[in-house]
């Protein structure tokens, strides 16, 4: 090979070995940025990631209408701030009101976050009280809102013993809701 084709040939093959390099990069920002729209996709197609369940209003007040559901994550604070992990934009609530930690087998361990008094069911915690647990059905009170706690399906923890001193007659009060029964007619009527 002459001179003169090898010095053309070597040309040729630093621009295309730069050509495949622009390439290489393009295509490899192309795979992440389809691999974010498809993970953004995903999240929106499954709004509980993250959540042990959720909890339902009660009593509230104009900002927090009855019957709305508020996600509630594994872990963190109540409260009336827009940055607690729960909102609960309801007078007499604290801007850190409670904190709370899911675990595992138990439950929702509730605890005031400083002065915040709340109750659980017919348990009342203030100050620097001990934590109280929350399971599927259970009410909290926290300030003038009134809060039913809703585990979802497959979240390890006991299901709830709802007390018979409830406003209803003893006869038509559940025991217990199983995990297992997933209706919506008996879940309905057990919450709310």
């Amino acid at each position: 090979m002459s001179g003169e084709v090898y010095a053309i040939v070597a040309s040729a093959a630093r621009y295309w070995f730069l050509f495949l390099a622009v390439i290489i990069v393009l295509r490899s920002f192309s795979y992440l940025r389809k691999d974010k729209r498809l993970r953004k996709k995903q999240v929106k197609r499954l709004p509980d990631a993250g959540y042990v369940g959720e909890l339902i209003v009660l009593a509230g007040s104009e900002d927090l209408p009855e019957g709305t559901a508020l996600p509630l994550p594994c872990e963190g604070i109540i409260g009336s701030l827009r940055i607690c992990d729960v909102v609960v934009p309801v007078p007499g609530v604290a801007d850190r009101h409670i904190l709370f930690t899911f675990i595992k087998g138990h439950g929702l361990e509730v605890a005031p976050y400083s002065r915040g008094a709340f109750q659980v069911d017919k348990d009342s915690s203030s100050g620097h009280g001990k934590p109280l647990m929350m399971l599927h059905g259970s009410r909290l009170t926290i300030g003038e809102a009134v809060l039913r706690m809703r585990l979802f399906v497959g979240v390890d923890a006991p299901v709830y013993a709802a007390p018979r001193d409830l406003d209803r007659q003893p006869d038509d009060v559940p025991g217990y809701v199983r995990a297992w029964d997933n209706t919506d007619e008996a879940q309905e009527d057990f919450l709310i």
